[in-house]
């Protein structure tokens, strides 16, 4: 189902990371599309949810964040703006004290940072070596705290074809 609010995240999100790469230097909107594939099954305003999830957070600098903060805040119902609000990390919140205790009041952003945490650590074997253990345990840890089993939910993401030959399309 590609509704109007889809197609809108889709837009937004590939103004935000369309040009972004990630840690191994793939296209970051990969992320972001898997994180709203892993939840859209719950429903539209999920899949909204998990197009914008980093939205906010990664706009910069601070007028573009301003114009897409403003975007989503006019474009989409109040639960979709304040899961994605809940799933952004404000300056200065300390991430297991302060962040996730919000996020985990709001049952989209909840359901969306779960998917996004697992697909975080399905990555972390990509990492090197010492960086990869931190950032296995951080995640793990996220998803305890959010009610899953953190070890679980390890299952190795493998790009198969290499990143020369991805290609994305705006629909």
């Amino acid at each position: 189902m590609n509704t109007n609010n889809v197609i809108k995240a889709k837009e937004i999100a590939l103004r935000v990371h369309g040009d972004l790469l990630d840690k191994k230097d793939y296209p970051y909107i990969a992320h972001i599309f898997d994180v709203a594939l892993r939840v859209a099954h719950l429903g539209e305003s999920y899949e909204v949810v998990g197009l914008l999830h980093d939205a906010i957070e990664d706009a910069e600098p601070e007028d573009f964040k301003k114009e897409i903060t403003e975007l989503i805040e006019t474009s989409f119902s109040k639960e979709i703006v304040l899961a994605i609000k809940a799933m952004s990390k404000r300056q200065g919140e300390d991430y297991f004290e302060d962040y996730l205790p919000r996020l985990k009041a709001n049952k989209i952003a909840t359901q969306v940072k779960i998917a996004d945490s697992s697909h975080n650590l399905s990555k972390a074997h990509l990492l090197d070596e010492i960086p990869q253990e931190k950032f296995r345990r951080k995640y793990i840890k996220v998803l305890n705290e959010l009610g899953e089993d953190g070890m679980s939910c390890e299952i190795p993401l493998v790009y198969s074809e290499p990143k020369e030959k991805w290609i994305l399309k705006k629909s």
